[in-house]
């Protein structure tokens, strides 16, 4: 039977917890190297509910793309707040937690280039967490179109757009999590020729910036752009045949208005 050190390895042969940014803690975060793998449990986030989801289902390993921790802890008090009450959890019940997410957003076919293909494009260029690529049709597509296709292909209402709704789209940048955030990034698409940038947690200043420049943004939620890693890390285990879980209680913790 395998360990959740095997496992462990198989992510980090694909995405290689070395590659990833200072500010990460993918890795292993909670749980022993040795035990055995029992169940598994693929989820974006991991809260709570995620964790009485895996015990629920048998679960003894959590593999989330976003970690539980990312700075130091220096107690673990269940009521706290989520992260406490989480880790006290898996604590409490052995559910080991694994996370691979930026090591897993920048490798080759990793959630970037899975992303950018979902939406239509095919890779040309690629940069520190980020895809270019050209659409793959023949047909013209607006701003305005490409914003309700990336709307329903991500699953996201919440979707908006920066640019005017009939310019033309060919050349994309795609960004998942939070790629909005630095203004000069927008100078240098624009150098590229691109001619929108999908991304999440866009600044006020970053939008304006890229109003200026002529380069369109479409900002979907940070989940939205991410929860695709469920589907990259599922091919993962499927090639090796590991059996797993989608979370059902992973959800975005954003809502659209209702009209």
């Amino acid at each position: 039977m395998k360990t959740i050190s095997d496992l462990y390895e198989l992510i980090d042969g694909f995405a290689p917890f070395s590659t990833q940014l200072d500010f990460d803690n993918s890795g292993l975060c909670v749980g022993d190297p040795s035990a055995q793998v029992e169940g598994i449990l693929l989820t974006t986030d991991i809260t709570p509910e995620v964790v009485d989801e895996a015990v629920e289902k048998d679960c003894n390993v959590i593999i989330s793309h976003h970690p539980v921790i990312f700075k130091g802890v220096k107690e673990i008090v269940a009521g706290k707040g989520m992260l406490y009450d989480v880790i006290a959890k898996a604590v409490k019940a052995d559910v080991a937690l694994i996370a691979a997410h930026t090591n897993l957003d920048d490798c080759d076919g990793g959630l970037n280039d899975y992303v950018a293909q979902e939406l239509g494009l095919q890779v040309t260029d690629s940069g520190e967490c980020l895809r270019i690529g050209e659409l793959e049709t023949d047909a013209t597509v607006t701003l305005g179109e490409y914003a309700a296709f990336v709307a329903d292909k991500l699953g996201d209402p919440t979707v908006r757009y920066v640019g005017d709704d009939d310019k033309i789209i060919q050349t994309v940048a795609v960004g998942t999590g939070a790629g909005g955030r630095d203004e000069k990034l927008i100078a240098a698409l624009a150098e590229k020729g691109v001619d929108a940038f999908v991304t999440a947690e866009v600044k006020h200043s970053v939008a304006l910036e890229a109003k200026a420049a002529g380069v369109g943004i479409i900002e979907c939620t940070h989940h939205a752009t991410e929860k695709c890693a469920c589907a990259v890390l599922g091919e993962l285990l499927d090639s090796v045949g590991y059996e797993y879980f989608i979370s059902e209680k992973d959800e975005d913790p954003y809502k659209p208005v209702k009209n």
